[in-house]
Parts: C-alpha cells; sequence; structure tokens
C-alpha cells in the first residue's frame, strides 16, 4: 500500500494589499511545495502594527476558490482566517509578504508583514514574515526581484515552519539579488528613521506631516541589516509576545 503525505496547508497574507507583486510571486512559488489560502488585505496596510479592527465590520469578498480580500488588517485577516467559516481546516503556518521593503530590527515594531505572523504564532501556529529590501536600498519603489526569496521560502518551508516554535515567529531579510546563496541567522539592528513631522495651517486648526530625513542604523556584525547589505539572507526569530526585563531592585513607591 502506497502512502501520500498530504500538503501542508499554508495562508498567505500581506500588508502591501492583495496586489502586492511580491504577494502574487510567493504564491507561485509556494503553490509548488504546499496548498496555498490567500487572505489578504484589499489594499495598502504599510505599518499598521498589530492593529486589530474592532470599531466597524469587515469586509470580505472571493476573488476564486482560495483567494479572499479583507477591508482590515494584516492581523485581522490572520485571526479571520483561524476564527471565521472561511476555511473549515487549521493552517499548517502563516507565511506574510514578501514585503517590498526590509523589516529589520526595528521595524519589527511597526510592521504589519511582521504582526500578521506574530498574530499567527499568538494564536498557536507558526508563522513567518519574509521582507525583500530594493537593490536600490530603503525606501526605493522598484528594484525588487521577488522570486529569488520566495523560491528560497519555498524550498526551505518546513525548516522554516520547525523554526516558529517556542513562542517564536520567523523574520526573514534580503537584499534584491538575483540569487543567494547562504542565509545565516541574524540579530535586529537599531533603526533610527529621523522623523520629523511639520505643520501647516492657522494658529487653532492645522494639519501635520510625518517625514524621514535621514534613516540611522546601528548594530553587531550579525545583525540583520548588515547581513542583508552583505547580500545574503538574514533570518531572526523573533518572540511573540513581549519580553519583559526583569527587576532585581527595590523602590520605595508613593501612594
Amino acid at each position: 500500500m502506497e502512502f501520500k503525505l498530504s500538503r501542508k496547508k499554508i495562508l498567505v497574507t500581506n500588508d502591501d494589499g492583495i496586489n502586492g507583486e511580491g504577494l502574487k510571486v510567493l504564491v507561485e512559488s509556494l503553490k509548488k511545495v504546499c496548498d496555498v489560502y490567500i487572505l489578504a488585505p484589499d489594499s495598502n496596510r504599510s505599518a499598521v502594527s498589530s492593529k486589530i479592527t474592532m470599531d466597524k465590520p469587515l469586509n470580505y469578498r472571493k476573488l476564486g476558490e482560495k483567494t479572499f480580500t479583507c477591508s482590515g488588517t494584516p492581523c485581522d485577516c490572520v485571526i479571520s482566517a483561524f476564527t471565521s467559516s472561511l476555511f473549515d481546516f487549521k493552517f499548517d503556518a502563516v507565511v506574510s509578504g514578501i514585503n517590498a521593503g526590509p523589516n529589520m530590527g526595528t521595524d519589527v515594531v511597526y510592521s504589519g508583514t511582521c504582526a500578521a505572523a506574530r498574530q499567527a504564532v499568538l494564536m498557536n501556529v507558526p508563522g513567518i514574515a519574509v521582507s525583500l529590501e530594493s537593490e536600490y536600498f530603503d525606501y526605493a519603489r522598484d528594484g525588487f526581484n521577488f522570486k529569488s526569496l520566495a523560491d528560497f521560502v519555498a524550498n526551505n518551508l518546513d525548516s522554516l515552519i520547525a523554526l516558529s516554535s517556542g513562542g517564536v515567529f520567523v523574520n526573514i531579510n534580503a537584499t534584491s539579488a538575483a540569487s543567494y546563496s547562504e542565509a545565516v541567522f541574524a540579530s535586529g539592528c537599531i533603526r533610527d528613521y529621523g522623523d520629523e513631522v511639520h505643520f501647516e495651517g492657522g494658529e487653532d486648526e492645522f494639519s501635520g506631516s510625518c517625514s524621514t530625513q535621514e534613516i540611522k542604523i546601528y548594530g553587531d556584525e550579525d545583525c540583520d541589516y548588515k547581513i542583508a547589505r552583505s547580500g545574503k539572507i538574514a533570518v531572526s526569530l523573533v518572540y511573540a509576545e513581549p519580553v519583559l526585563k526583569k527587576v532585581n531592585q527595590k523602590i520605595q513607591f508613593k501612594f
């Protein structure tokens, strides 16, 4: 008697929205090794972090047998996929991306891409976030070759899923390249965005816009930024739950 191993069921989402090129390329690579289901935001939701929509209903649209959009955030997509009647099975993992832009170090706090992978882990399902830096570096709008990184994820899917245990999600970063020859574990860099808010308008009513002047980046030689810039794939393991510092001092609080 011949036994066939069942293919893993993978939920793919992102924060660039259903039309994101990185999502499309990732799906095509993953289809070769697993069953892919898509539930992604209906438009761009970058930098929404772990926002969950609680003040209004969410709208969904079926685009195909295994493809849906949601009017909410990446976290809304994961929660909807896991707790509604859209899918009548448990997913083996969530793969979020491929984001058009890096999510390294400090970026993880703000990233909707990472938030989806984090939410999966919080709900006891392995989570993998995948982000690609343009060959022209930060905030470039083109220069993305998603296929090489998408193939890496597909070729190593089982190993990446296994890494997402013990309460961590896997955060993958690379700088766009035609191919990669090495992937290494990385620590997180510190990214100072140099944000400034500029006001316009009257004295009592005015508007403000935030802009990044210059990103300053700090980190050890094994940090994700330096590894990605060296042409390698940076693989980081990030705790989904907050890691609290132990306090070994006594303070006389006043009441």
